[in-house]
């Protein structure tokens, strides 16, 4: 056969290819139930052999096989396929990626998220996606490649496909390994890391140590919200903590920089868990705001701070903030840019976070922290907070961090009491991961405890006999009861929807109620209704601030009148309050005021006039020409074209349900412009647990019936009716 060039050419390049997608498979040297797997590069593995083999050993001495599987990895799509296949033929249970493992970053996925709502047409790919490893994890979200957006180093783009599952249910468990790009070599970083990762295996350390602490603005700084984290930890723990200085509370307001007394904190050699309520970014903690004043000089010299700050970023509003205060601006900001001053402040700002930059020499001890703030675990980043934390040379080996901004408004404490009990932080992170949260370190780890075998959480977890978990909601642990109506609802038996109801009227733990209600709320049926109906008032803070949250998305009337009344009963309770004002926007304005009016018509409690008016303020009592509520004219004026887009957007966080008909008008009205009814789309698919989310799926069904609409339409309207129809 005569050899051409061409042919010569071709068959190199497709050696090249294969051998750029050859993959070295290590099986493991034992056998067990499930199994585990190492994702990692070629050169990682070439570099850090040795340690990788130590990592491999020790988790197999504890009874999980563990596979290597390295290749040069070119795409997320080679890694999946590798363990979906580990999944099917070696039943997976986790994996952990160490090195250069590409990065999912994910588009039109919103809804997963708790808080992220970046506009996906107005900013840069790479800005507005969210890296989220759920793309490896579980398999059956259905993701497509954007191939209008070629990768940028580690980073792949995709979109979340309109018909794939709509909810988060994760097969395995998944953490990374990623190096510090400022750290120095790659491979010495890694090697470190699973020599301390080993010794933490092997230290049968108990999880009898925690620190908690609540920066500045963290759930708008109520002290009825910070003080039911206590309640808690109780329950979960038992009296595990009861001793002196087992758990430790920290709030901002306890010291004028608690900066400095979190870095002890994190130094401490016998500290397991430590917990930042925080906001945050990927290069900095923000650890408290601007100290309490005390004097007049004190609240100058705060006040001139201030007006500095804002002098050097819009010296306009600075001088204005002054003139509006009757202040002399050469006086008291002028002088900004003064090199002594810069400095100054730069040291004063310094003293309310932890930066990247500071935490190789802080040296963190604390095994586990958890970072419940945004960003710090952004790994899309060459280097981030949680990074930084697991490859400093103290003896923090787990960071569980969330790569976007996340909500305040969620519990962090979901199924944490199974750490206590021995539980891999892989199975207990799998159970309650949303698109943001991973784990970066180890998630083998696991907290020792003497009842740990009995309790063989680890190993019921994979039971997948609804009869058994049935047994298990009456378990001592409240936690593992939790795990019992997870698994329930994973296993789709028929019953869990009742048992739901019933864990959460008959429970005496605020964690076991609180889980029936978030797993209630998935199936939205009559008895999460009577759930809502009750939780309002429930003992534990959190669970009434989330009740009157969903009663606004849910928007049924019957909710109106007890809104009114959380509103005077648990007026102590900050966060609370402000859910109940906003929820009650959601509803007809012409049925609140008359349920304001008949609940208050003989009020004879103290103030009864004073809250009347407070609740009415929060209600849309003005009327249009036409007659109809002025709200309305947000969404229906066509003439308005620069802040109607917003409103319609606005209705994912704060739905409108009386206006439904005339939303679902603007959806299918073929003279509205593409763009509004694209933005209508998205935002009428965030009705999914709405009492008109039938009408709005019907809506959606009859377009999709008919056609005709564009391919972005057909997309988001297809996506909508998938979001409102989805059973759980």
């Amino acid at each position: 056969m005569k050899i051409t060039i061409k042919s010569l050419f071709l068959a190199t390049m497709l050696s090249l290819a294969t051998m750029a997608q050859a993959q070295l498979v290590e099986k493991p040297s034992t056998e067990s139930a499930t199994s585990f797997a190492v994702i990692i590069d070629n050169t990682s593995l070439e570099k850090c052999r040795a340690e990788i083999n130590l990592y491999k050993q020790t988790i197999e001495s504890e009874g999980l096989p563990t596979f290597i599987i390295a290749s040069d990895w070119e795409t997320p799509e080679q890694v999946r396929e590798q363990l979906m296949k580990l999944y099917k033929e070696h039943r997976l249970e986790g994996c952990v990626f160490i090195g250069d493992i590409p990065i999912p970053m994910i588009q039109r996925a919103q809804h997963l998220t708790t808080a992220f709502k970046m506009d996906e047409r107005k900013h840069p790919i790479e800005e507005c996606s969210v890296p989220s490893d759920r793309y490896y994890d579980d398999f059956d979200l259905v993701f497509d490649r954007m191939e209008e957006h070629p990768a940028q180093g580690l980073m792949h783009f995709f979109a979340m496909n309109p018909l794939s599952p709509q909810y988060i249910e994760c097969d395995i468990y998944s953490a990374r390994i990623k190096p510090q790009g400022s750290n120095g070599d790659p491979y010495k970083q890694i090697s470190a890391y699973l020599k301390k990762a080993v010794a933490e295996h092997k230290s049968n350390n108990e999880f009898d140590k925690l620190v908690s602490y609540t920066g500045h603005g963290s759930h708008s700084n109520s002290l009825v919200a910070w003080r039911s984290e206590q309640q808690i930890i109780n329950e979960q723990f038992g009296d595990r903590f009861q001793h002196r200085n087992n758990a430790r509370f920290m709030r901002y307001t306890m010291e004028p920089y608690t900066k400095y007394d979190c870095i002890r904190e994190l130094r401490r050699d016998d500290l397991d868990f430590m917990i930042y309520h925080q906001h945050g970014d990927y290069f900095r903690m923000y650890i408290s705001g601007d100290p309490q004043t005390a004097d007049t000089d004190q609240h100058i010299e705060q006040m001139e701070y201030r007006l500095r700050e804002l002098y050097r970023r819009s010296p306009a509003s600075a001088n204005k903030m002054a003139e509006q205060w009757g202040l002399d601006s050469v006086k008291w900001h002028l002088n900004a840019n003064e090199v002594a001053l810069i400095e100054k402040d730069s040291i004063l700002d310094l003293k309310q976070g932890i930066i990247l930059e500071e935490i190789n020499d802080i040296r963190p001890n604390a095994r586990m922290v958890f970072f419940d703030a945004c960003f710090n675990g952004d790994f899309r980043n060459d280097d981030f907070i949680a990074g930084k934390f697991i490859f400093a040379e103290g003896k923090t080996v787990i960071g569980w961090a969330n790569s976007v901004n996340v909500l305040q408004d969620k519990t962090s404490y979901d199924l944490m009491g199974l750490l206590g009990y021995g539980a891999r932080i892989g199975v207990w992170a799998k159970h309650i991961n949303i698109l943001e949260s991973h784990i970066h370190g180890d998630p083998t780890i696991a907290f020792h405890h003497a009842d740990a075998k009995k309790h063989n959480i680890n190993g019921i977890v994979h039971n997948n006999d609804p009869k058994f978990w049935i047994e298990q909601l009456s378990h001592e642990l409240p936690d593992v009861q939790c795990l019992a109506m997870i698994r329930l609802l994973e296993l789709n038996y028929e019953g869990t929807s009742e048992l739901l109801l019933q864990k959460y009227m008959q429970s005496p733990y605020a964690v076991v109620r609180g889980t029936a209600m978030r797993l209630s709320e998935r199936l939205d049926d009559e008895n999460y209704k009577r759930i809502l109906m009750k939780a309002w008032s429930d003992d534990y803070e959190f669970i009434r601030r989330i009740a009157v949250t969903r009663m606004g998305q849910v928007g049924d009337d019957d909710f109106i009148p007890l809104l009114i009344e959380s509103y005077i009963k648990d007026n102590n309770s900050i966060r609370v309050m402000f859910q109940t004002t906003f929820a009650l926007a959601s509803f007809d304005r012409d049925k609140v005021i008359a349920a304001i009016d008949k609940r208050f018509e003989k009020a004879q409690f103290h103030n009864a006039e004073r809250y009347k008016e407070e609740i009415l303020r929060f209600v849309d009592t003005k009327t249009a020409d036409n007659g109809e509520p002025s709200a309305l004219r947000n969404f229906t004026d066509k003439e308005e074209k620069r802040w109607r887009p917003f409103y319609i957007t606005a209705l994912k966080n704060h739905p409108y349900h009386q206006f439904t008909d005339e939303f679902c008008k603007i959806l299918a009205d073929e003279t509205e412009t593409e763009k509004i009814r694209v933005l209508m789309a998205e935002a009428l698919a965030w009705f999914n647990i709405s009492v008109n989310k039938e009408q709005i799926a019907a809506t959606c069904k009859q377009l999709l019936d008919k056609g005709g609409m564009s391919e972005e339409l057909t997309r988001e309207v297809t996506r909508a009716y998938s979001r409102l129809t989805s059973k759980k």
